[in-house]
């Protein structure tokens, strides 16, 4: 009999399985998992967990909820100790999702990465409070306080930040940062690209 690593509490599968597949996804890192692979981690037969997803994508799905909840927690411990609306703070939650991608590889392509879902995944991070959500009132805040006349453009602001963040975060998580330039730090560049999109200065 297998032994189950992620021990199962009686009518409590579905959730048991979705704290499985994380565990297991962050042990091997990656996301290319199978429902039998969880079934054996949490000491259950493939059939009884295929009675909860119906395919993999489905658990993956579940998945997801979880890495939104662990950028969260990052973006929260980040922020604590900094004031609101400064560019410190600004440039706190950029490094909290840079070190995410980077401490949670496979967490941050399950995120982010094509699997024929977009259209759901654009609803449900517009659903839910996400990282996003927290960058634009951010910057929302530091607009009011120091460009009054630009606090209108901040959802505008907030996604070109977002998205140099992004980007930036994608390249590191890739191993592709240092291509061309072999110094690129990828919180200097971020710290850099922001002020140049505030057009502000320490």
């Amino acid at each position: 009999m297998n032994q189950s690593i992620t021990p199962y509490h009686h009518g409590d599968l579905h959730n048991c399985a979705i704290i499985a597949a994380a565990e297991l996804i962050e042990s091997i890192g990656s996301y290319d998992i199978t429902i039998a692979q969880v079934a054996k981690r949490v000491g259950v037969s493939a059939p009884a967990l295929y009675r909860h997803f119906a395919h993999k994508d489905a658990l993956l799905t579940a998945v997801r909820e979880l890495t939104h909840l662990g950028i969260m927690d990052y973006i929260t411990r980040a922020q604590a100790d900094v004031e609101q609306g400064t560019l410190a703070h600004l440039d706190a939650l950029g490094s909290a999702y840079l070190r995410y991608a980077t401490d949670k590889k496979a967490f941050f392509g399950l995120m982010w990465e094509d699997h024929g879902d977009t259209e759901s995944r654009r609803a449900e991070a517009r659903a839910k409070r996400t990282g996003f959500q927290v960058l634009h009132e951010a910057i929302d805040l530091y607009l009011k306080r120091h460009k009054p006349e630009s606090a209108g453009d901040s959802l505008k602001t907030a996604t070109l930040m977002w998205s140099t963040a992004h980007g930036i975060a994608t390249l590191q998580h890739n191993r592709m940062l240092d291509t061309f330039d072999e110094d690129a730090d990828a919180d200097t560049l971020l710290r850099t690209a922001t002020r140049a999109i505030l057009q502000a200065k320490d």
